[in-house]
């Protein structure tokens, strides 16, 4: 089952100043043969990289299967969020959208980022949630 290693890890993975502990903590999860990537989370990360960062990561990025986009991606995020809303749930629109990935590919998803576990409440989203705490 592919693992979408969503946009926090990849965040704090590349960031300079992010703890070696927590460096070593993620690189497991980007190393492993059932890592994925989706184009939002590409977008997300790369659009805030600078010129020196990059190349770097569309480097690391050129090593991951990337999952499919489905042609009714934006329909099936839109549907994701009205079932959020109708729980409560106040999700991302961003994060709709990965979210309808992993669901379309039926994978697990990875991330810092604990919105993804509401949705999961609204929906069968598979979320590995990891704490930044390196202690």
């Amino acid at each position: 089952m592919a693992k979408l290693i969503e946009s926090s890890l990849w965040v704090d993975f590349t960031r300079l100043k992010s703890p070696p502990a927590l460096k070593e903590k993620i690189q497991p999860w980007i190393l492993d043969c059932q890592a994925a990537l989706c184009e939002p989370v590409a977008f997300e990360v790369l659009r805030h990289a600078t010129p020196t960062e990059r190349p770097k990561i569309e480097a690391q990025f050129s090593t991951l299967p990337l999952l499919a986009t489905p042609p009714r991606l934006w329909r099936d995020a839109t549907r994701l969020g009205q079932k959020c809303r109708d729980k409560g749930i106040n999700a991302g629109s961003l994060d709709l959208l990965i979210a309808a990935i992993a669901l379309h590919c039926d994978a697990e998803l990875v991330t810092f980022d604990t919105d993804y576990s509401a949705i999961a409440r609204a929906a069968p989203l598979r979320v590995v949630l990891l704490s930044r705490d390196c202690g």
